[in-house]
């Protein structure tokens, strides 16, 4: 393999590596490609379709188009033939590689490529993946100081290889949220349609809702493993509607014309759909985790926190914030300031782009060069043909 220890030329470049999910994870890479800036290196998109991998697939943006690398992974195939097919697409040029996930982290135990890596960690399964293959990855970016503190804290001789640098998203200067004074609440959910982000909890938020006589009005966008059996729970409920915006613009038009963001989700590191959402002026009612969404609600001032699992809690803030919509605008006046003035990925993007270049520029051979590990099972190895693995995993 070729070394990348020189200095960067026109065969320098950007590879973002994501699965083909849906989700939050998938809008953020696009973004940071889109908003590069002028002096960031050359992008290309890299989504690994994983063969057993139930998700729904990403929407992927047409001004990408000429970017993107499609590349399939089978479990069933020796990890061998597949990371080596891999790490060879990924050596046809030098620079970056970004990690999101654990597939190219594998490839890198027994692969060396040209490119140094930066591993982006979104929320502490990621960082279960950063101190796994810490040997692999010669820079990490945490978006929330939450996560940022746990690397340091887990691995202390990395320092200076740790950042933290919050993404961005895009903002809107020509939009005026309009003041619901007398209409039902207008209730936003955004995100992947599966258990982790709380789908099921909405219908319960409304029935309690029900009870006490408040009205309102859901939005629930996205889709996801769930989206069937989501849209059968709300089959005899009028006040619901189920959308799928192509794009981020659709997204943000949606919560341009909603009031509150309701998030009952398990599980979470710096939500991209909760800054969508604040963008527009929708106040979040979201639960307490830690990570992002302490470090962007504040209670009473950018939003509610509520106990994980307390639909009564949620079903009581939103409530609260029906009878004082006065009080309701003035919270979506607030969050709109806080994410126009720290999340603009206009600025932020090309501050990642700023640190994937100085990476690149680094005359070190990537970390990774030093790792030599056997990857797989008994029934993946170098020597072995691949259609050989396949027949004996595929009958057992």
């Amino acid at each position: 393999m070729r070394s990348a220890s020189k200095t960067m030329g026109a065969n320098s470049n950007v590879a973002q590596v994501i699965i083909n999910n849906l989700g939050g994870i998938t809008s953020l890479v696009q973004q940071l490609i889109l908003y590069k800036g002028a002096q960031a290196l050359p992008q290309e998109l890299w989504i690994l379709n994983i063969k057993t991998n139930i998700n729904t697939p990403a929407i992927i943006d047409p001004d990408l188009h000429g970017t993107v690398n499609q590349f399939c992974i089978d479990p069933a195939d020796n990890w061998y033939y597949t990371y080596g097919k891999l790490a060879n697409a990924l050596s046809k040029k030098e620079g970056i590689l970004v990690s999101n996930d654990q597939y190219d982290l594998i490839m890198l135990q027994a692969f060396n490529i040209p490119r140094k890596v930066v591993q982006l960690v979104h929320d502490p399964y990621n960082v279960t993946l950063a101190l796994k293959f810490h040997e692999c990855i010669d820079i990490f970016i945490a978006h929330s100081h939450y996560i940022y503190d746990s690397l340091l804290q887990q691995l202390p001789a990395r320092e200076g290889d740790i950042f933290h640098l919050p993404y961005g998203i895009p903002i809107s200067a020509s939009f005026q949220k309009k003041h619901n004074q007398y209409q039902p609440l207008q209730l936003l959910f955004i995100g992947r349609h599966d258990k982790a982000k709380g789908v099921y909890d909405l219908f319960e938020i409304n029935r309690l809702l029900k009870e006490k006589a408040i009205p309102v009005q859901w939005t629930i966008l996205g889709k996801g493993p769930e989206t069937e059996n989501l849209k059968a729970q709300w089959i005899n409920e009028p006040n619901v509607k189920f959308e799928t915006p192509i794009n981020t613009e659709g997204v943000l038009q949606a919560a341009l014309h909603n009031d509150v963001l309701v998030f009952p989700t398990k599980f979470e590191g710096f939500p991209v759909a909760l800054l969508e959402a604040m963008s527009m002026g929708c106040v979040p009612v979201v639960t307490d985790l830690p990570g992002g969404i302490r470090e962007l609600v504040e209670d009473g001032i950018t939003g509610y926190k509520c106990g994980m699992d307390d639909n009564i809690a949620f079903a009581a803030t939103i409530q609260s914030l029906h009878f004082n919509r006065e009080f309701l605008y003035q919270l979506q006046l607030e969050v709109t300031d806080l994410v126009s003035n720290n999340f603009d990925v206009k600025k932020q993007a090309p501050l990642y782009q700023e640190l994937f270049k100085r990476t690149a520029a680094n005359p070190a051979a990537p970390l990774h060069h030093q790792v030599h590990k056997k990857i797989g099972s008994r029934l993946d190895q170098a020597w072995l043909p691949n259609f050989i693995t396949q027949s004996i995993r595929k009958f057992t």
